[in-house]
């Protein structure tokens, strides 16, 4: 268990958890994160890839253009060093100042000659932190270079020159951060220490769980802002790193405390360097690749870290199986009681089953990652798009509606019909999807490609091919359904008044929504109060988002266009409340431009008989297909969650959705009056946590409609 050392008792649950303390050095960088603000960004990215563009040749090939724009990115970009901070390497990040700004209009006819980047995702990153850290980057650039040599001439050779110019980049960026640590020694003593750490790793493996965690955030750095591979994260870190922390403590080189101030300080450079609004994540437990657990003393300073850090990012996952431990379990759900809103829980049994089904092999099949919110990629050996794209499963229905109501639609004479209609609209829509992204993957193979990414990634450089080519060993591609509580709700609701009762032609209905209930309001308020819907246990409703459920997955797998397969996901990041904006009043009595249902449980304020129940209806359908990711949420009062007989009954809420094949959970713990007070008086909550639909984001920075889906979601006072 974790000790209660430099830890304060956190009062919001009477006692029952401590919250680790920082020392005030790292308290100030922990709230100097806090106050970034907006997208923060390199301004000089634009300048360097022109002056690299501007020295590319007809003849050279694509490939060495992108490793020297990698390259060069790594060598010039600006950096910085904060006092007091354990972990460095972070770029300058800044808005371009007025010089800059001139520079880059200059090179603006430069700029617009370079092929455009064909789209597609290439952030979301999981490198192989295993091989980073058993070879370093000169372990890795030898790699190379021995291929490169045994490949004769072609477009292998080529290859693996591209991926020599981008480590090289990365040594050099790395030497510099060496270079700049020692500049400030004097003043800082410290930073001496960190000068050496980052020299000896320009070329060596790390050798400690400092140097293991310092070389994981300069990797990040690298590919993240030398390569466009956003949002790359810390990945499984009590597997990575547990060999250091247990040598390290073995020798005496390090205590526990060390340990978690490392762990915070990794925490906070990421909250540095990305604004609210998006996210990072971290893997804790779980399974080897043997099937046994993996916990250990990591997870829980991973866990604790998270605690003390009170910041964003990154959010914490637990790979939960049956062979999690007790004692894991109880202090999972007194940190739930937080507030923190992590950790979320991954159905470790459910997931490694699906991989595997997907042709993932045993052992990688244990080596997951949530990829940011919720989607799973395979750690190190993925080249997976998530979210891709994202569908509004309500507006089809709207579509057929109005199709009907302007005559080009045929009317459907019964129910069983409109909804094969709504199925045909969302199917072609799901098929055009792929076809455009069939084409996207093949432009990004001519004028895409990562020879960064290929050197961290299995088995790029064992098959000499790129990363977007087709070198990476799992290649799929992961969409999302939004909406789905609204468009089962809704469905329920055209049955009943145009098809069960003939109160209202489906003509009639339209007309109804394209006022937006004007002068309906008893109508909506029936709507919402008398027929049943998703979210309660009940029959009729759970059944139909099940059958709707496994119609989306597949038609999603049947539509599979070109070599990559398409599975599909039931979150929405912020896209229910974006989609929502923009989607008029819907049959299920929600008003035009409300936020849509936040995942794959019931729409907002519909729970109406408890967690149970709402457990109960999502796990009605079958969640193996869904590795772009689900999310179940719950929300809970505080006053819920006090007592040891509150703790239990939360663990077993989740453990039998978990049980029943649910494939994620995660909880809200705040009650919508501290929400509503938040709200009007933001500067009192500034690091108030709420968790959205697979990631968490400060309530107040969310915008109004946002809050207010978070504020509208059923909290129940008990469990």
């Amino acid at each position: 268990m974790p000790a209660d050392t430099l830890m304060e008792i956190d009062a919001a649950t009477n006692g029952l958890i401590r919250r680790p303390a920082l020392r005030p050095e790292i308290r100030a960088l922990r709230d100097a994160a806090l106050a970034v603000t907006g997208w923060p960004s390199l301004p000089t990215a634009p300048i360097l890839d022109a002056e690299a563009w501007q020295a590319h040749t007809e003849d050279e090939d694509w490939l060495i253009w992108r490793a020297r724009r990698t390259a060069n990115r790594l060598l010039n970009m600006p950096l910085e060093l904060s006092s007091g901070e354990r972990i460095v390497g972070r770029p300058a990040l800044r808005p371009a100042t007025e010089a800059e700004q001139a520079r880059i209009a200059e090179l603006r006819p430069v700029l617009e000659s370079i092929p455009p980047y064909p789209g597609g995702d290439a952030g979301h990153f999981h490198p192989d932190f295993e091989k980073v850290f058993a070879l370093g980057f000169g372990g890795i650039l030898d790699e190379v270079l021995r291929r490169q040599a045994a490949a004769g001439h072609g477009d292998k050779r080529t290859f693996y020159e591209a991926c020599a110019i981008a480590v090289r980049g990365v040594q050099d960026y790395i030497g510099r951060v060496a270079e700049l640590c020692d500049a400030g020694a004097d003043d800082t003593p410290e930073w001496a220490e960190l000068g050496a750490m980052c020299r000896r790793l320009v070329s060596s493996p790390p050798a400690s769980f400092h140097e293991a965690i310092q070389l994981m955030f300069l990797t990040e750095i690298a590919l993240w802002f030398g390569e466009d591979h956003g949002l790359t994260t810390p990945g499984r870190m009590d597997q990575t790193l547990w060999r250091f922390y247990e040598a390290d403590l073995a020798a005496g080189r390090i205590t526990r405390e060390e340990a978690l101030e490392l762990i915070c300080s990794l925490f906070i450079q990421l909250n540095m360097i990305l604004g609210s609004g998006s996210a990072i994540s971290v893997m804790v437990g779980g399974r080897n690749g043997q099937g046994q657990d993996v916990t250990n003393e990591l997870t829980y300073l991973v866990l604790e870290a998270r605690l003390a850090t009170q910041l964003v990012y990154p959010t914490i996952g637990l790979a939960w199986h049956e062979g999690t431990p007790d004692e894991l379990m109880d202090f999972c759900c007194r940190m739930i009681s937080t507030g923190v809103g992590d950790p979320a829980l991954f159905n470790d049994e459910l997931i490694v089953e699906a991989l595997r089904e997907h042709g993932v092999s045993e052992a990688d099949s244990y080596n997951y990652m949530n990829s940011t919110c919720v989607e799973i990629k395979v750690v190190g050996a993925s080249n997976m798009w998530v979210t891709a794209p994202y569908f509004n499963c309500p507006q089809a229905l709207l579509q057929v509606m109005q199709g009907v109501a302007e005559g080009t639609v045929p009317a459907p004479v019964s129910f069983e019909e409109l909804n094969a209609q709504v199925r045909g609209r969302l199917a072609e829509t799901v098929r055009d999807a792929a076809e455009h992204l069939h084409r996207v993957w093949q432009a990004r193979a001519e004028t895409g490609c990562f020879p960064l990414a290929s050197c961290v990634i299995s088995d790029c450089l064992e098959k000499g091919l790129d990363f977007d080519r087709g070198g990476a060993r799992y290649n799929w591609v992961e969409n999302s359904f939004v909406g789905l509580a609204n468009l089962a709700d809704g469905l329920m609701a055209v049955r009943h008044l145009v098809f069960e009762t003939g109160e209202y032609s489906l003509e009639q209905l339209h007309e109804i929504l394209q006022a937006d209930f004007a002068g309906h309001e008893a109508l909506r308020q029936r709507i919402l109060n008398s027929i049943p819907s998703y979210g309660n246990a009940l029959e009729q409703p759970d059944a139909l988002a099940a059958e709707w459920a496994e119609f989306l997955a597949e038609t999603t797998a049947a539509n599979t266009v070109g070599l990559h397969p398409y599975v599909p996901g039931y979150f929405c990041w912020i896209m229910h409340e974006r989609f929502g904006s923009e989607t008029g009043a819907t049959p299920d009595g929600r008003k035009a431009g409300r936020a849509l249902a936040d995942g794959a449980g019931a729409a907002q304020g519909r729970e109406k008989s408890g967690p149970t129940a709402s457990v109960l209806s999502t796990t009605r359908w079958s969640h193996r297909a869904a590795l772009g990711g689900l999310v179940h949420n719950l929300k809970l009062s505080r006053k819920a969650l006090s007592t040891e007989a509150d703790m239990a009954a939360l663990r077993a809420v989740m453990e039998t959705y978990l049980r029943r094949g649910g494939f994620e959970i995660q909880v809200n713990v705040v009650g919508a009056e501290m929400l509503k007070h938040a709200r009007e008086n933001p500067e009192l909550y500034p690091d108030l946590l709420v968790r959205v639909a697979g990631y968490s984001d400060y309530f107040v920075r969310l915008n109004p409609n946002m809050q207010e889906e978070v504020i509208a979601r059923s909290e129940h006072e008990g469990l």
